[in-house]
């Protein structure tokens, strides 16, 4: 059932001229909502779906090192009109998953992503508190980010954020180069 609501999104990611999305980054939202927020934490649901998912390729050792750095993981990459979406889950301590759209303009539906997080947010039992958008600058990028995040007593914290990172410089690029994050973190409780 998920691989087949997979499929459905992955198209709506990549649309012909006849059937364009019905908002902006409808396909990447519905993959976040989907895989991020209904599937994980469960990787090896996560990971038999995208096993059979057409056009999914899984992410080499290289290309996860330059997603995620020196964190653990593993990913995916689907190739969506003129675009990229890699699916990424980050092992443990911090338990992460994220969907990123690379060479977009930028430009999403907030409207329909605040539903969507506000979504997950009553399915993850409430009490999330926005966080204060930030731009965060790493030599010649530049990251907006925003979202909501909660902490529990025991210290296990959830996030959900959205990130937008392009080239800095006096202004954006015009059509692409700009990609867009979604990312569901889970934070495990002090011991």
């Amino acid at each position: 059932m998920i691989a087949a609501l997979a499929v459905l999104a992955v198209q709506a990611a990549a649309p012909s001229s006849a059937d364009a999305p019905r908002f902006r980054g409808e396909g990447q939202m519905k993959i976040f909502d989907m895989i991020c927020g209904r599937v994980f934490p469960d990787e090896a649901r996560i990971d038999s779906t995208m096993a059979k998912l057409p056009g999914a390729r899984a992410l080499t050792s290289t290309e996860v090192k330059d997603y995620l750095r020196d964190d653990p993981g593993h990913g995916w990459v689907i190739q969506a009109s003129t675009s990229n979406i890699v699916i990424t889950l980050e092992a443990p301590p911090v338990h992460a998953c994220a969907v990123r759209m690379t060479n977009t303009d930028g430009v999403i539906d907030e409207a329909v992503w605040q539903q969507l997080i506000a979504a997950a947010q009553a399915r993850a039992g409430g009490g999330f508190t926005i966080v204060p958008p930030r731009t965060i600058e790493l030599g010649a990028i530049e990251s907006r980010v925003s979202g909501v995040q909660k902490q529990n007593a025991d210290g296990a914290a959830e996030a959900i954020y959205l990130i937008r990172t392009a080239p800095r410089a006096a202004r954006p690029p015009a059509q692409g180069g700009i990609e867009i994050r979604m990312v569901r973190q889970l934070v495990p409780a002090r011991r």
